[in-house]
């Protein structure tokens, strides 16, 4: 029969959840924390809270796609050539005059 070993001690593999990881961060954020010894204190190396920084900042820059509601206003014009031509008389070219779009946001209180 061959050599044999046992190994004991701590299991080095934990299993950390979301809520315990997110409190070593906010511990890890704090100005006058240092990184290795909030490490220390939690018995992992520094680098685990690099790696859990940076996947929990991955799933919050996911970018959010949202429409807003958008209003059409036409300018107030008194030259008669820049109102719109009668609907019977069609137009046969389009002015060279360039347009012009604004887009302005309005904050409404929720």
């Amino acid at each position: 029969m061959g050599r044999m070993e046992i190994l004991t001690g701590v299991e080095r593999r934990r299993d950390w959840s979301d809520d315990e990881k997110l409190s070593i961060l906010v511990e890890a954020a704090d100005p006058d924390a240092r990184i290795a010894d909030v490490a220390r204190r939690h018995d992992i190396k520094p680098q685990q809270i690099y790696t859990w920084r940076r996947k929990f900042a991955a799933e919050q820059a996911e970018p959010v796609v949202s429409f807003l509601p958008v209003a059409l206003i036409a300018p107030e014009s008194s030259d008669e050539a820049e109102r719109a031509a009668p609907v019977n008389k069609p137009t046969a070219k389009r002015s060279a005059r360039p347009m012009r779009i604004e887009i302005g946001c309005k904050v409404s209180p929720r």
